[in-house]
C-alpha cells in the first residue's frame, strides 16, 4: 500500500475544509432566504453532519446548527461522547442534547429556518420536533446537496485515493483468483486490501458464471475456468460522502473472442460518454452519448431495464444519477461514475466503468487499469 501515498484526513487540513464548506452551505442559505440550517444525522443517515462537523455520528444521533452569520453548533446525543467529538470536529462550541428532536424543534422556532435530514428519521421523531418548534417545519435537502455537489480540492483527493484503493483491491483479485476459490474467498481478499489501505467501508458486488444476468452478490461458489467475473468495488475513505467505485470484468482463462467484442462496445460507449463530458452539458446528454454508442451495434432495446441497471451516478451528498431524463448541468468539482454496464444475449451481463472528476475542461478519469477484460491464465 505504499505506493497509494499518504492517505488524506489530517487534522491540520479540516478547520480550513470545514470553513469552505461553511462558506458553500451559507451561499444556498442566503440565496434560499435562510437565517438558520440544522443538518441532522444518526448512524443510519450520518453523511450529512459529518460534512457539516466533520464528526462521525454515534448513539441517537447529532445535529449541527448553522447560522447565516456568527459561529456553528454541534448538538450530540451521547453526554459522555463530547470529549471524542471535540478531538474531531473544529467547531467550538460543542454541546450535549438529551433529547435532539426537542433541541432541533426549539431552534426551529426561529423565522427563516430549515432542517435536513429528518425524512431518514422515524414519524415519532419528526412529529416531536414539529410539536417542540409549534409550527409546520421546513423540511429542506437540497440546501446541503447543492453545497456538496461541488467537492472541495481537499474532497477530492479523497475520493482519488479511495479510487486507487478501487484500483489496488481489483489487482489483489487478480493476484488471488485460483481454480477452486469460492466466491467469498476471493471477496475477502479485496476487501482486505481495501481495509489495510485505510477504507472503512466498501460497499459492492460480485458475481461468477459463465452467463449472468445481472451482478449478484459473492456465495460459497467455487469459481472455476471459463468462468467470468464482473465486479462493482466501492471502497469509502473517511465518510461515505467519499466513494469512488470501480466496474471491472475478468476471467479465469481465456476470454472468448465474443466477450471480447462486446467488451470493446463497453469501452467505446465508456470513452464516448466521458469525452463528451464538459461543464455546461447534461447528464442527461452524456447518458445519451453512451446509449447511442451501445444502440448502434444493434442493442438498442436492450438499453433499458431490465437489462441494464443504470449508466452511473455520484456518492453521498450532492451526488447525480445518470439518466437521459436528467436535466443536471455538469460543474467542475462534481465526481460520479460512468460505467455503461450492460447485458448482451450472446454473452450475458458485462461491467465496465469507473469514477471521473469534472474538471474545468472536461472529465478526469481517477482508474489507472486499461479497458479490457482481465484474463488470468
Amino acid at each position: 500500500m505504499d505506493s497509494l501515498g499518504d492517505r488524506p484526513g489530517k487534522s491540520a487540513e479540516i478547520a480550513g475544509e470545514l470553513a469552505l464548506r461553511h462558506a458553500a452551505l451559507r451561499k444556498e442559505m442566503q440565496a434560499a432566504g435562510i437565517d438558520l440550517y440544522l443538518i441532522l444525522g444518526s448512524p443510519r443517515n450520518p453523511m450529512g453532519v459529518h460534512y457539516a462537523s466533520n464528526y462521525d455520528v454515534i448513539g441517537d444521533g447529532a445535529l449541527v446548527a448553522v447560522p447565516l452569520e456568527g459561529e456553528p453548533t454541534l448538538y450530540v446525543a451521547e453526554e459522555w461522547d463530547q470529549a471524542r467529538a471535540a478531538s474531531l470536529s473544529p467547531i467550538r462550541d460543542i454541546r450535549y442534547s438529551e433529547n435532539l428532536a426537542k433541541t432541533a424543534g426549539t431552534l426551529l422556532k426561529q423565522n427563516r429556518s430549515a432542517i435536513a435530514g429528518v425524512d431518514a428519521e422515524s414519524a415519532p421523531f419528526a412529529a416531536e420536533i414539529k410539536a417542540s418548534s409549534g409550527k409546520d417545519i421546513a423540511h429542506d435537502n437540497g440546501m446541503i446537496n447543492r453545497a456538496a455537489r461541488r467537492k472541495t480540492p481537499y474532497e477530492l483527493s479523497i475520493i482519488r485515493y479511495a479510487a486507487q484503493l478501487a484500483d489496488a483491491a481489483f489487482e489483489r483479485g487478480y493476484e488471488a483468483l485460483t481454480d477452486g476459490i469460492r466466491e467469498y474467498e476471493f471477496l475477502a481478499e479485496m476487501e482486505y486490501s481495501m481495509r489495510a489501505g485505510g477504507a472503512f467501508d466498501n460497499f459492492g458486488f460480485f458475481s461468477s458464471g459463465t452467463h449472468q444476468h445481472a451482478i449478484g452478490v459473492a456465495t460459497n461458489k467455487p469459481i472455476v475456468p471459463g468462468d467470468y467475473l464482473i465486479f462493482e468495488i466501492t471502497p469509502a475513505v473517511i465518510s461515505r460522502n467519499y466513494s469512488a467505485q470501480l466496474c471491472k470484468t475478468m476471467t479465469l482463462g481465456p476470454a472468448g473472442d465474443g466477450i471480447k467484442d462486446k467488451y470493446k462496445i463497453l469501452a467505446e460507449a465508456f470513452a464516448a460518454s466521458r469525452d463528451h463530458a464538459k461543464p455546461g452539458v447534461t447528464v442527461g446528454a452524456i447518458t445519451k452519448v453512451m446509449d447511442d454508442v451501445i444502440s448502434k451495434y444493434g442493442y438498442a432495446d436492450y438499453c433499458k431495464p431490465p437489462y441494464m441497471r443504470a449508466r452511473g451516478h455520484g456518492f453521498g451528498l450532492g451526488s447525480v444519477s445518470l439518466s437521459q431524463k436528467s436535466t443536471q448541468v455538469l460543474e467542475p468539482g462534481m465526481a460520479m461514475i460512468i460505467h455503461p454496464n450492460q447485458y448482451f444475449p450472446e454473452t450475458g451481463y458485462l461491467a465496465l466503468g469507473e469514477m471521473v472528476i469534472m474538471t474545468e475542461t472536461g472529465a478526469e478519469p481517477l482508474s489507472k487499469l486499461k479497458h479490457e477484460i482481465f484474463e488470468k491464465l
